[in-house]
């Protein structure tokens, strides 16, 4: 009976699958490598916006009138210079000086016509605005009118393709005509 109380045991254990192991544990995943750290870096600042090209030169115009005496007139005719830079009123001066003209008040006046004639008669009528008043002083040798607004040389009222005409002053306003030429592009 001996054997038959060691084997009950031995059956039941064998019944019950055998041996019984203790459970495995989990494994543990292998370690990966640790990612390499990664370096950090400054965040890249914006670029530098572009730099916006410089605005363009203004435009600028010049134009000549070589006027010459009219009949009968006693004085030497000059060149009349206009110069004007976009957006700015026009310049006027000379090259030279109308010898022979008297001290006092005249008129330089663009007209409609595009030449002159013996006595700036073929000059047309004044256009609006373009009588441009100065004062001849003793022993000037240069016109300078300054800037005058109220002509253009560029656009619809430009005056270059007109005449320009001298005329003496008649109590405020232009009178004889003394001097006339055509006003053409180009120029000083």
């Amino acid at each position: 009976m001996k054997h038959i109380t060691i084997l009950i045991p031995i059956l039941a254990i064998a019944a019950c699958g055998g041996k019984k192991s203790a459970p495995e544990q989990p494994k543990e995943p292998e370690p990966e490598a640790a990612p390499a750290a990664e370096a950090k870096t400054a965040p890249e600042p914006d670029p530098e916006p572009a730099a916006a090209p410089p605005p363009p030169a203004p435009k600028s115009w010049h134009a000549k009138a070589d006027l010459a005496p009219v009949k009968g007139a006693k004085l030497k005719g000059t060149t009349v210079t206009f110069a004007q830079q976009e957006g700015e009123p026009v310049a006027i001066g000379s090259i030279g000086w109308f010898d022979g003209i008297k001290a006092g008040k005249y008129h330089l006046v663009v007209h409609d016509g595009a030449d002159c004639g013996a006595n700036a008669a073929k000059a047309g009528k004044a256009m609006t605005g373009a009588d441009i008043p100065f004062t001849a002083a003793k022993g000037a040798d240069s016109l300078s009118v300054g800037q005058v607004a109220s002509v253009q040389l560029d656009g619809d009222s430009a005056i270059v393709g007109h005449t320009l005409v001298l005329h003496d002053d008649k109590k405020g306003k232009a009178g004889k005509a003394l001097a006339c030429g055509p006003i053409a592009s180009g120029g000083d």
